[in-house]
């Protein structure tokens, strides 16, 4: 049961692990899309003072949103993200519980085990030291 258990729990770390993995890889291609869209901006008022064409600021307002629109999609897979490894963690903290309080179920266990070995161990020496001193006494 208990390796059952720890194994449960093996299997919650590499899930969290994974999770923040992807995390990690998604908050690195958001961070991308902010600085591309930053960039388009710069690179806009670089032009300023400059006579854009008409086409060049229709494509560039189109750009524009369409970062923006990618940006608020990788927002909300983020946030998806984000709650399911809350709850892996909760479930990962939950299997640990378990690995924990089976261990101490199989602690005392084993102390139940010792003491009643010991118990059983000095009952016989017990007897064994009567059993000796009345072949004494009776051989007197």
């Amino acid at each position: 049961m208990l390796r059952l258990r720890e194994r449960t729990k093996e299997e919650k770390e590499t899930e969290l692990r994974a999770l923040n993995l992807e995390r990690a890889r998604r908050e690195s291609a958001l961070s991308a899309l902010v600085a591309e869209l930053d960039q388009l901006g710069s690179d806009l008022n670089a032009q300023t003072g400059l006579t854009l064409a008409p086409m060049d600021l229709k494509l560039w307002d189109e750009y524009q949103q369409l970062l923006i629109a990618s940006i608020e999609r990788k927002r909300r897979e983020l946030a998806a993200l984000n709650q399911q490894a809350e709850r892996k963690r909760q479930e990962l903290t939950e299997a640990m519980r378990e690995v924990k309080s089976l261990e101490i179920l199989r602690h005392r266990l084993a102390e139940q085990f010792r003491r009643a070995q010991n118990l059983a161990e000095q009952k016989f020496l017990d007897e064994l030291g009567q059993a000796r001193r009345g072949r004494r006494l009776g051989g007197q």
